[in-house]
């Protein structure tokens, strides 16, 4: 696994060239296995990753190097700053400053309707401390109803010089390209003598720009390469549909554009598996029910059972497994997160924080599932959503997309 890992852990943001260049390779890693996969093309709003500069102008005016947020356009502003907690954003009436400093989330939708109808010119991302910045993007829908607001990730260092010199303006220069890219899922299915049930297995392909994305998800992509080979050789009583999702990191836009496109086969499909996240040498096996108690219950006991030592929980997990749960399919995302994981979204998201036994562990576990899943006499568990869960499942399409609710 490690091996092919090596050859996909390079930059691969959603819509460009080398996305391209790693559906390819994941395309002859498929057909080394005897299967034939097709390749599905959907456009996207994508960026490369930009420059830009942030200075103090005190009486000694410092520079810092800033990284611009994805299709946010471009800046030139000079004015005061100042920090504003993301739960008293909401409430905030006037911004008294023309830049708004946040902490390092994900901009989420009334966030960035709020920074709209207060005017300010452009917000800065307070990076954590010792990390390396990275470079998040904007939501499309955030950009079609409210416009472009410049933003910028800081450093740490940068953010507390900024605060320190109270009052003192700041001159924030940011320039990044802008384009219409295609990007693309890769689908390979495995035929089963069960027709009328199906299960969905699912990584996403890409990156986030300037990261090779080796835990965020490389790894993800060759352990369900590695459990497609198993069931190439040994084919399930169910169907098997394995999707490598394009532009995750743009907003789950691949995930979205199949459910769109193959919304006719949905009634077939009675459990969604994702792989995101892997590889991490410190880390720790996870698996996260988005769907019915019974499911979490079930992995959580077989868990036990076989001193798997694995971490299960029920909730949502914020990846292309979401807009299977949205339309009420049932979702388990499997993934391995600690120390490595922790440097996502980052250039420091390389081949140094995995190894092959992390990689197998977790691919292990999943296959385990698959299979049982695959091979059921009975499918074991009712396709429904738990109205706690579908509750978080909407509220998260809100708040991350500013969508509405499920259908």
């Amino acid at each position: 696994m490690l091996k092919t890992l090596q050859r996909i852990a390079f930059e691969r943001v959603g819509g460009s060239l080398e996305e391209r260049k790693v559906f390819d390779i994941l395309s002859d890693e498929v057909r080394s296995r005897e299967i034939e996969p097709t390749l599905e093309s959907f456009e996207v709003d994508s960026f490369k990753a930009g420059e830009g500069t942030v200075e103090v102008l005190a009486e000694e005016p410092v520079s810092f190097k800033v990284n611009p947020v994805g299709l946010s356009g471009n800046a030139d502003v000079t004015g005061k700053a100042r920090f504003v907690e993301s739960a008293k954003l909401t409430y905030l009436e006037k911004a008294e400053a023309d830049i708004i400093l946040l902490l390092p989330e994900k901009i989420k939708y009334e966030q960035y309707k709020k920074l709209h109808e207060l005017g300010i010119s452009a917000f800065l991302l307070v990076n954590n401390p010792g990390k390396t910045p990275g470079y998040p993007s904007l939501k499309r829908t955030f950009t079609e109803r409210f416009g472009k607001i410049p933003g910028a990730v800081i450093s740490y260092e940068a953010g507390r010089r900024i605060i320190s010199e109270n009052d003192t303006p700041i001159h924030l220069v940011t320039q990044q390209e802008e384009f219409r890219g295609e990007s693309h899922n890769l689908v390979a299915t495995i035929p089963g003598d069960i027709a009328d049930e199906e299960i969905l297995l699912c990584a996403h392909a890409d990156s986030v720009a300037d990261s090779p994305g080796a835990v965020d998800n490389g790894a993800g992509c060759v352990e369900l390469l590695g459990i497609l080979g198993h069931f190439a050789k040994n084919r399930p009583k169910r169907t098997l549909r394995f999707c490598f999702f394009g532009s995750e990191e743009l907003g789950l836009l691949g995930s979205q554009t199949y459910v769109e496109a193959h919304k006719d086969e949905l009634d077939k499909i009675r459990l969604v598996i994702n792989l995101d996240l892997g590889g991490d040498i410190f880390g720790d096996n996870r698996a996260i029910v988005t769907g019915p108690k019974e499911i979490t219950n079930y992995i959580d006991s077989r868990s036990k059972l076989r001193g798997l030592g694995l971490k299960v929980s029920s909730d949502i997990y914020s990846s292309d497994n979401m807009p299977f749960a949205k339309k009420g399919i049932p979702t388990v995302s499997f993934g391995r997160s600690g120390l490595g994981a922790s440097l996502g979204h980052s250039a420091d998201d390389d081949l140094r924080n995995v190894d092959e036994r992390s990689l197998r562990s977790m691919a292990e576990i999943a296959l385990d599932f698959t299979a049982e899943m695959a091979n059921a006499q009975a499918f074991p568990f009712k396709k429904e959503m738990p109205d706690d869960i579908a509750e978080k499942v909407d509220e998260y399409f809100r708040e991350r997309m500013g969508l509405e609710k499920a259908a």
